[in-house]
């Protein structure tokens, strides 16, 4: 494997296919990167307009923590395992593409609210599109090249989850600032909010994607069009993925909620530093964005590479949880960075702590992937890998920036101490993480020679209408 590869996907049939040519396969692989690249920058536009969006609609911390978190995370997260069942058997193309239109109009959609549940309501539309594309990314990824070229492509296609991070808070500053001294007046809807028009212009110019994805090849039809029953792998009856949970229930818990935990701190780090920043030295939110997206577009990545590179040199070591190590690293190292950059008398002492902790932030966006690989079998991958993104969500997207908000709100109820506010979060996530990876080193080379064994069980033969 790659030193730079940040996901896998299982080995689909492909055996039983003519793959495209190198080109489309590359072709197809920029796309749905840049589709990863814009759901991300989608995902990331609300961290700067906290401030904008509460005093347009009067709504305190733990509403917004609400919308930005919890809101997006309960329906990505229910959406995201019936949604993976399809793409085992569906034409991915179109569902990636229908995703991609839902996630774009519903972001701008957001920049017509006039009321705080017009923006809940969007943003359930954001979570079920954006539900699609990874695990439809990378299934399609994996029928497109062959096995010796998979882990690299599927690298690339990981990379876009901090570029989006950092691209997208960059242009969410360049954009609010331009509106804030610009304001945009529309027939029929007036003069609209800075914060409004900048959900708008972040939004639309991802259904350019659509047009691009008509050229993205599907494995899985023939010439004519037509799905082909030799390109669709029978898909693992559900009783049997439950079963194979069931048996590998410690190893799977523990890394999940250990995940969860740690993205607790990493996703309302992400969500609040910006406001922080604006509370505690005078920023404004265009600046914030501006500084943090430079940052994270050179922190990000690094951070990503790196602990790829250092799992991988661990398992060439020997060491057959290496991955597993790098997260207990990340969970004791986060803390470290984040206490001094929340409690630093300036921004220039800050921001270095502020570069560090970015780089952790993102830092298992690989590792965790690879950590889910290695214990599924790999016909049931990508459902494991939904089930992942899916707890990752709701307990990482969810719970992080709602807490942070109520701690501000009701416990601390002071908007200024919102730094402490994340301390606290993030010191409670990263205490709770760090047993939990460590709980699972037992199990872990268990589980993971189980799912590289592992045969379906007999089953009756399917009907033809099936």
């Amino acid at each position: 494997m790659s030193s730079t590869t940040t996901i896998q996907a299982p080995v689909t049939s492909c055996a039983t296919q003519r793959l495209p040519s190198r080109s489309r396969a590359n072709y197809a692989l920029g796309v749905l990167l840049l589709a990863y690249v814009f759901s991300i920058m989608d995902r990331q536009v609300l961290s700067l307009l906290v401030g904008p969006i509460q005093q347009s609609l009067h709504v305190n911390d733990s509403w917004m923590g609400l919308l930005h978190g919890f809101t997006f995370a309960a329906f990505y997260s229910l959406a995201g395992l019936p949604i993976a069942r399809l793409i085992d058997r569906g034409n991915r193309r179109l569902i990636i593409t229908v995703g991609i239109g839902l996630w774009c109009l519903a972001t701008a959609a957001s920049g017509l609210a006039t009321e705080f549940w017009h923006l809940l309501l969007a943003r359930v539309g954001v979570a079920v599109g954006e539900a699609v594309l990874l695990p439809g990314a990378v299934s399609l990824i994996s029928d497109l090249f062959v096995p010796e070229k998979r882990g690299r492509a599927l690298g690339v296609f990981g990379a876009g989850g901090p570029v989006g991070v950092g691209g997208g808070l960059l242009a969410t500053g360049l954009v609010l600032g331009y509106f804030n001294a610009h304001p945009l007046t529309l027939p029929w809807l007036g003069e609209l909010a800075p914060w409004q028009t900048t959900l708008m212009s972040v939004g639309l110019p991802g259904l350019f994607i659509l047009l691009l994805m008509i050229g993205v090849p599907e494995p899985r039809l023939d010439r004519a069009g037509r799905t082909t029953p030799t390109s669709v792998a029978p898909s693992v009856p559900l009783d049997q993925v439950v079963a194979f949970l069931r048996a590998n229930r410690r190893t799977f818990v523990t890394i999940l909620i250990g995940m969860g935990c740690y993205n607790a701190a990493v996703y309302g780090g992400g969500a609040w530093v910006p406001s922080y920043l604006v509370r505690e030295f005078g920023w404004s939110y265009a600046k914030a964005g501006t500084v943090m997206g430079l940052i994270m577009c050179v922190s990000a990545p690094l951070g990503v590479l790196g602990a790829s590179w250092l799992g991988e040199y661990w398992r060439r070591r020997g060491v057959a949880n290496g991955n597993l190590r790098v997260a207990v690293l990340a969970s004791v190292l986060l803390p470290l960075c984040a206490t001094p950059m929340l409690l630093a008398p300036s921004a220039p002492i800050a921001l270095p702590f502020l570069a560090l902790s970015a780089a952790l932030w993102v830092c298992l966006f690989g590792v965790g992937p690879a950590l889910i690989v290695e214990i599924a079998p790999a016909p049931m991958r990508g459902q494991f890998i939904a089930l992942f993104t899916g707890v990752l969500n709701l307990l990482g997207v969810g719970v992080g920036p709602l807490a942070i908000g109520l701690i501000t709100d009701y416990v601390l109820i002071d908007p200024a101490a919102i730094g402490y506010s994340i301390l606290i979060v993030t010191l409670i996530a990263c205490v709770l993480a760090c047993p939990l990876f460590l709980g699972a080193r037992h199990s872990f080379q268990k589980s993971s020679q189980q799912a590289r064994t592992w045969q379906p069980a007999a089953t009756a033969a399917p009907s033809l209408s099936n």
